[in-house]
């Protein structure tokens, strides 16, 4: 008997050993850091969203960045959103930035995901930074397009943050 609890006991040990190990692997948001995602929007890119060409690039952890397409067999969950405008002739308007998840075999099959209204300063310009309770899910056979509204304005600057994790 007593061999039996030792023997429990032990495994128990080694299990809380091989937890811990993983605790200390995960980041905040329960990920391997090598799964977070930080994407920056660049335009002019061929087969980008609407007339700018939005795409984004990965910014990966030495300062690089790459084309971003979201891994077959994974999801991308979205965390965050940092996004700037700029129309100096529109000061005190709204503006509204809208992500929309657009399928890859189809762009006519869309819908929008999220949805953000600031209102410019006094020199045209705003921003803000989004961080989501539940944020949303973009499947590896789709991409997120941006739309800006009411146009024209500049989006000088968007930064989107979430994590991969296994399509299941």
């Amino acid at each position: 008997m007593k061999a039996v609890r030792f023997l429990s006991v032990v495994v128990f040990v080694l299990s809380m050993g091989a937890v811990n190990a993983h605790a200390q692997v995960a980041t905040h948001m329960g990920q391997a850091a090598s799964k977070h995602v930080t994407l920056e929007l660049v335009s002019g890119m061929p087969g980008g969203c609407g007339p700018s060409l939005y795409a984004f690039n990965r910014v990966m952890p030495d300062g690089t960045a790459s084309v971003f397409r979201i891994p077959d067999k994974e999801v991308l969950v979205v965390t965050d959103v940092d996004w700037q405008f700029e129309n100096p002739g529109a000061a005190g308007t709204f503006q509204t930035l809208r992500l929309i998840i657009e399928n890859l075999a189809d762009p006519y099959v869309n819908r929008s995901a999220f949805d953000s209204t600031i209102m410019l300063g006094k020199h045209g310009k705003g921003g803000t930074s989004e961080h989501m309770t539940s944020g949303f899910v973009v499947s590896s056979r789709a991409r997120i397009c941006p739309d800006v509204f009411p146009m024209p304005t500049t989006l000088v600057h968007l930064l989107i943050r979430g994590y991969l994790t296994p399509d299941k």
